[in-house]
């Protein structure tokens, strides 16, 4: 199959990649193709290098690469333990082989740990665009699926707030609000509760247990008061005598 670079292009614009090779003069050449079709592309020379890279894009970014692609026969650490690490890291990482034709000995190892694309020695431009095809249309289908499940779960709010009901986070104009376990518990109950007052005894028993946190159920006033703050503009109404409503 020949895909034309536009069509990858258009899939691969906003992607990251790493690229873990020590051949500087074929990685110097090979980069200036992968610069051509991501976003960004980081280097790396050996497996250590390239697990140092893996972990510290994750800390600054909050999310893994998108691709990586590796050779096998690096220096101190091959290829195939490199992977078998990320797997253990992130086992859904979509990651690329380069191997040259004397290493087919490793091709089966490779299977079995469930690569699925391979690029071979000396590369063809073509193939090259035919495998980042087929790897960023099932990223790109499993962000559409994540973002589909994702909506799902969503409660709409007033003022712009939004409800995960399956992760319990909140978020205020795409931002998380950070929620203590307590708010958890008892945004949880407002949400179930709906137009419902949820009362003074209901709430306690969702946020304290009987036996061992008796004595600060009179933090609940406090607890409400903070909440309060913490999500304003949305209203929580006491209903004197009772217990308390979210208003949304």
């Amino acid at each position: 199959m020949e895909v034309s670079y536009a069509k990858v292009f258009s899939q691969t614009k906003k992607l990251t990649l790493l690229f873990i090779e020590d051949d500087e003069n074929f990685k110097k050449e090979t980069n200036e193709i992968f610069k051509e079709l991501f976003c960004k592309v980081d280097l790396a020379e050996n497996a250590e290098i390239g697990l140092e890279k893996y972990l510290s894009h994750y800390q600054k970014q909050d999310k893994y690469y998108d691709i990586v692609i590796t050779d096998i026969n690096l220096p101190q650490k091959n290829g195939i333990e490199l992977i078998k690490q990320i797997y253990k890291i992130n086992e859904h990482q979509p990651i690329i082989v380069l191997s040259a034709h004397n290493e087919s000995n490793y091709l089966l190892e490779l299977i079995n740990i469930k690569i699925e694309q391979f690029l071979i020695k000396p590369l063809d431009y073509n193939k090259i665009l035919e495998v980042f095809f087929n790897v960023s249309s099932k990223i790109l289908k499993e962000d559409i699926k994540e973002n589909s499940n994702f909506e799902t779960n969503l409660i709409k709010l007033n003022n712009d707030f939004l409800w995960n009901k399956k992760d319990f986070v909140l978020y205020h104009k795409n931002k998380n609000i950070k929620l203590t376990k307590k708010e958890i518990l008892l945004m949880q109950l407002f949400i179930k509760n709906g137009s419902k007052i949820s009362t003074t005894q209901e709430i306690s028993d969702a946020l304290w247990n009987r036996k061992t946190d008796l004595k600060t159920k009179s933090d609940l006033k406090p607890l409400i008061s903070r909440f309060r703050k913490k999500i304003h503009p949305i209203t929580i109404e006491s209903v004197y005598g009772l217990g308390y409503k979210l208003v949304f």
